[in-house]
């Protein structure tokens, strides 16, 4: 494919040679050092004391720093949502988010120097410049950030390693280092309990449950699923989750022969899910199993076809950060599913801050995130202690309680919120004690007797009942489980089910649900997107009409809520009647460059015969060493348009073998060339053949705006982006 001619540089040379030329220890004589605010030690209080650690191990932690201009990151977040704002559903790339936010490249300088010179190797910095992974021994810990680590041993006869002290940094980086994670390795992240139902007991005699369900062992299987919350209507329409990407955050692994075995048996053809290893872990199926192929198999039960990835890390703080950090950086799912957590009394603040900024980051870039609400009902610590659980007490992710779920034939028939006061089990829901009510949790029900002030979980809900449980096979055998860890992924996958039909509408994908949730909840919707859930309790909290702390808003009926949340209502479609007129011209460009507007630093013209999509030609971009190439059309999108919806196609070829160093930019500008919105970033690590993207610009209405493509090459292993088959339609 390439037909450039390759153009050799010494630039990168040069700079290896100067790029640590500085000398010198700016930290040897021992910095002014303060404690590290929100570093009070709890892995430390959970065990008995062992002994001190041997300094001489190895270990490694990451060291999180504050985002840049954070006090601004939440306002452009929520214009994300509304409507109204020109930023709505224009996204960021992973890039863009470390340009706005991220720490910049000189305070990541200042502080890797200060590991350094503590005798740390950086292993990786995180692609937002937020975390800095370091190995060391764990004496270099306890002198870096003046702490003791002693081993402990918890009551469930576990040995870890634990500061016994806040750490130290140097006071310059007060507000600056945020966390340390991994000054501990204790593995207390769990997931809710997935459980089996159990005999009831009746006058001391046990007698079995009706079984409920179809699957071989019983629960509910894929079909049955898809019938109860209105899934059923969209697989009939083609919506199956193809094209999609759903990421699952592990702490285990699993064995792929029994995702093959429940996808064989009713007959999904799911794509086998790939897997991304963090922090060293292995992928060996652990005590944990159960979860990580619960989680997938509910996915491919609900959207077969979507490409399930399996983010597995190890079981500790700095496992469970770094671990979502991958999920952001990598940045290729846009739902995303979570049954790990810990309570919220017990999760320390540093940790706490360290994923709010990870989940800011998936808010920023379009990526939802559904999180299981626990499975002890109003007391996720699982003592007498009210408490939530974290992550799903996060105000950037949507928190899943648990229902008890019947069927009507091969329908919904009713919902109570599931509980059980003989074995304390029941839907995580409460008051956070961390964080602030969001402005989009409002609604009746939200503004209640417990309130006080503080977010209120869960989000939504959906079946998690062992009674009503789910089929499934794991460990080599048909089972059946219930647990909020099956409702967390169900919403994940209507979540892809979504982010399907909007592209094929002509609409953004869902990014940050909870405001999106609520506003259907609050406003008056053609179809009734919600079953509110009315009877029963979580142990303490009632279910109630509107918004209960038992069961959120309610659980979905998917056709309905998609269709609502898409526009598809009132005139019946997305994009209203009346006729379409095309705004750009020459859009295969067909007829050659005129009217595009087009630049190369290599001087070539990029309206090019070599790969079209269609007829003759297209626009080829870049395709050599150290290039920028840019072309694009001005158009004016009228004031009274209904509806406009930009379409084009794409093709990314590469001779890199290390990725990411290339990169196509797809833009709306203004008329003076300054971006409004990056609509799609693509990289040489996303090679592909033709590809159609699908954008809504009904925000631009009334502006004249150009449709632009810019792509750059570094200095070696060029990579070729191909253009062509745009158009903007508008009603």
């Amino acid at each position: 494919m390439k037909r450039r001619k390759l153009l050799v540089s010494t630039v990168a040379s040069l700079l290896s040679l100067t790029l640590f030329a500085s000398g010198g220890s700016t930290y040897a004589a021992g910095p002014k050092k303060v404690h590290l605010e929100n570093g009070a030690p709890a892995a430390a209080k959970h065990g008995k004391y062992k002994k001190h650690s041997d300094r001489n191990k190895m270990t490694s932690v990451t060291v999180a720093l504050n985002l840049r201009n954070s006090d601004q990151l939440d306002q452009f977040i929520a214009s994300l949502n509304d409507p109204s704002s020109p930023n709505y559903k224009h996204y960021l790339s992973t890039e863009e988010f470390k340009n706005q936010f991220g720490p910049t490249d000189d305070t990541v300088a200042k502080v890797k120097n200060f590991l350094k010179d503590q005798g740390f190797k950086v292993k990786n910095v995180s692609s937002n410049n937020t975390f800095i992974t370091v190995s060391g021994k764990i004496g270099q810990l306890e002198d870096a950030f003046g702490v003791t680590i002693n081993d402990y041993e918890n009551d469930k006869g576990q040995t870890y390693f634990s500061n016994a002290d806040a750490p130290e940094i140097p006071a310059e980086f007060a507000g600056i280092i945020t966390d340390v994670e991994g000054l501990d390795n204790e593995p207390h992240f769990t997931h809710p309990q997935i459980r089996k139902p159990s005999p009831k007991v009746t006058n001391k005699a046990a007698t079995v449950e009706p079984r409920v369900g179809s699957g071989p062992s019983g629960g509910y299987t894929p079909t049955e699923l898809k019938g109860a919350y209105n899934v059923s209507l969209l697989a009939n329409a083609g919506y199956t989750g193809a094209g999609q990407t759903v990421a699952v955050m592990e702490l285990d692994g699993y064995k792929a022969s029994n995702i093959t075995n429940y996808s064989n048996y009713y007959g999904l053809g799911s794509p086998a899910p790939t897997n991304v290893y963090v922090d060293g872990y292995n992928g060996a199926a652990g005590q944990g199993e159960v979860e990580v192929e619960l989680d997938i198999e509910v996915i491919n039960a609900i959207a077969p076809k979507a490409q399930v990835m399996v983010y597995e890390g190890p079981n500790t703080g700095q496992g469970l950060v770094d671990t979502y950090q991958k999920i952001a950086s990598d940045n290729k799912a846009k739902s995303i599913s979570v049954s790990w957590g810990i309570s919220e009394l017990q999760a320390g603040s540093g940790l706490m801050n360290s994923l709010h900024s990870v989940f800011q980051q998936f808010a920023a870039q379009g990526q939802s995130i559904f999180a299981a609400s626990g499975d002890n009902g109003a007391y996720d610590a699982g003592d007498s202690t009210k408490a939530v659980d974290s992550p799903a007490n996060d105000p950037y992710v949507t928190g899943v309680g648990g229902t008890h779920l019947n069927l009507s034939g091969s329908s919904y028939g009713s919902e109570s919120v599931w509980a059980n006061s003989s074995n304390k089990t029941g839907g995580g829901g409460g008051l956070s004690t961390v964080y602030a009510m969001p402005s989009f949790q409002s609604g009746p029900g939200v503004q209640n007797s417990y309130s006080n002030g503080k977010r209120q979980v869960p989000d939504v809900s959906a079946d998690a009942d062992p009674s009503t449980g789910y089929s499934i096979y794991s460990s080599g055998s048909w089972t059946v489980v219930g647990g909020t860890s099956a409702a967390a992924p169900l919403w994940a996958a209507i979540a892809a089910l979504n982010n399907q039909y909007a592209a094929a509408n002509g609409k953004g994908s869902l990014g940050q649900a909870n405001p999106t949730l609520y506003q259907m909840f609050n406003t008056t919707q053609t179809y009734p997107a919600f079953h509110d859930v009315t009877s029963g309790n979580n142990l303490y909290y009632p279910a109630t009409a509107g918004y209960d702390m038992a069961s959120g808003i309610g659980t979905p009926d998917a056709y309905n809520l998609i269709r609502d949340i898409n526009g598809s209502s009132g005139s019946g479609g997305g994009t209203g009647g009346g006729t379409v007129t095309e705004l750009i011209t020459n859009g295969g460009f067909e007829s050659g460059q005129s009217p595009w507007t087009e630049s190369s630093s290599g001087g070539y013209q990029l309206v090019d015969s070599s790969l079209p999509h269609a007829g003759s030609n297209s626009a080829y971009l870049n395709g050599y060493n150290n290039s920028t190439d840019s072309i694009y059309q001005t158009v004016s999108i009228p004031a009274n348009a209904t509806s406009a919806t930009l379409t084009f196609w794409t093709y990314v070829s590469t001779q890199e073998t290390s990725h990411a160093y290339d990169f196509l930019y797809a833009q709306v500008r203004n008329t003076s060339g300054s971006p409004l919105a990056t609509l799609l970033t693509l990289n040489d690590g996303t090679a592909s053949g033709w590809v159609k993207r699908t954008y809504d610009l009904s925000n631009y209405k009334g502006q004249t705006v150009q449709i632009a493509f810019k792509g750059t090459n570094d200095s070696s292993n060029p990579t070729d982006f191909f253009v062509d088959d745009v158009s903007l339609q508008v009603q």
